[in-house]
């Protein structure tokens, strides 16, 4: 089954319109309103909105960070004030319809029906969904007209994916609502490090993107990072791809008031695909030394560019983060060429490379720092082989 693959867009997104355009990387996009004025999307190619989903990051409706303040559909610009008492009491229908009309004017791929983040794992966590945004949402699509496919889109914490019976109400839940088509599923780890290492929670995330999957349902994975490769054991439909770090991890924050407190960049890092990792470009000098050459890097035009002794190596370099793109969609592509055991054992193959890989770095001197080895891989590994014990494949 092949896995298509979408531009989660942020900041600086014209890197991902010409990396789809030039390199022809990725399937479409999802499209994002705090980083997007209504009438930048509205005059978007429609050829590339045709490919692409709308994602109204409802996240905290009572704040319109950003550019949301220009969208009329936002929770607290429909209801002047978000309160949830209120809200449901005539003005989830308003911003529903708003939203939904928005959505098939501008021809985007699928509806998204917008979750709101609940921290914890409230017992009412299901009811409030349902009530906010679930049935107001499916009551305007049925009035509307429902032309294309619709995406329920929801945010669930590490904890509620790990308990089995909160998650198991989740799958009941959801399987059980007949307007939808798939779901437009995003994780909240917290605290987060840059590559997830937490067993039990990429585990259970397989088993439940599987059970979603196995439901005949559309699954689309946002806010994704390397584990996206993983995650494909589970039969996604859709993973994504995005630039910097708050395009690949999810973190609410990034929806709060502004602090207005000065931030300091991050190091600048290259994707690379033979050890599922992110380097700090700070370690590229040392590795080129001990192994004599710089094949380890991924051959492409960007790598041509980056590796000229006049380049300036800095996070915000544009050619850091297309050559990601287009080296992590090569490596889903050819993931995706092989199906369930045949998969697992490419996948874990692959793994076990890289961990070979990091072994003879760090045997040649070279010692990476946490955010750069290869300390995510042995979790990775022993997570598919217990996904993979289930299905009877090994």
């Amino acid at each position: 089954m092949s896995i298509e693959i979408f531009h989660q867009l942020g900041f600086r997104s014209q890197w991902n319109f010409q990396s789809f355009i030039d390199d022809n990387v990725g399937n479409g996009f999802i499209l994002a309103p705090s980083h997007m004025e209504k009438t930048e999307v509205e005059n978007l190619d429609s050829n590339l909105k045709r490919n692409s989903i709308f994602d109204p990051q409802f996240f905290i409706p009572s704040v319109q960070k950003r550019k949301l303040a220009t969208y009329d559909f936002f929770p607290d610009i429909v209801a002047n004030g978000f309160q949830t008492s209120e809200y449901s009491d005539g003005f989830s229908q308003e911003c529903a319809e708003r939203c939904i009309i928005f959505q098939k004017e501008n021809g985007f791929e699928k509806l998204i029906i917008p979750t709101r983040y609940i921290s914890g794992m409230p017992s009412s966590f299901i009811q409030q969904q349902q009530q906010l945004f679930v049935l107001p949402f499916v009551d305007a699509i049925a009035r509307l007209g429902k032309d294309r496919p619709v995406l329920l889109q929801i945010v669930l914490n590490d904890g509620m994916i790990k308990d089995q019976e909160f998650s198991a109400d989740l799958l009941n839940w959801i399987t059980g609502i007949p307007a939808i088509d798939g779901v437009y599923l995003i994780a909240d780890i917290n605290p987060r490090t840059k590559q997830l290492r937490d067993i039990d929670f990429l585990y259970s995330y397989l088993r439940f993107i599987q059970a979603l999957s196995l439901n005949d349902l559309y699954i689309l994975l946002g806010y994704q990072n390397t584990e996206a490769a993983l995650l494909t054991l589970a039969s996604p439909s859709a993973v994504s791809i995005g630039s910097y770090e708050n395009l690949r991890m999810f973190n609410i924050r990034n929806f709060e008031e502004d602090d207005n407190g000065a931030k300091r960049g991050p190091n600048a890092r290259i994707y690379v695909s033979r050890l599922f990792q992110w380097i700090d470009t700070n370690y590229i000098g040392a590795i080129t030394r001990v192994f004599g050459d710089t094949q380890l890097f991924d051959d492409n035009h960007y790598k041509a560019q980056m590796f000229e002794p006049s380049y300036h190596w800095h996070f915000s370099k544009p050619e850091l983060y297309k050559h990601y793109f287009l080296v992590f969609s090569e490596q889903i592509r050819s993931i995706s060429n092989y199906n369930g055991i045949d998969r697992y054992h490419f996948l874990r193959q692959l793994i076990e490379q890289g961990m070979a890989e990091f072994a003879s770095i760090r045997d040649r001197g070279v010692i990476l720092d946490q955010d750069s080895d290869g300390s995510h891989l042995p979790a990775w590994l022993t997570a598919a082989n217990l996904f993979a014990q289930d299905q009877g494949w090994r």
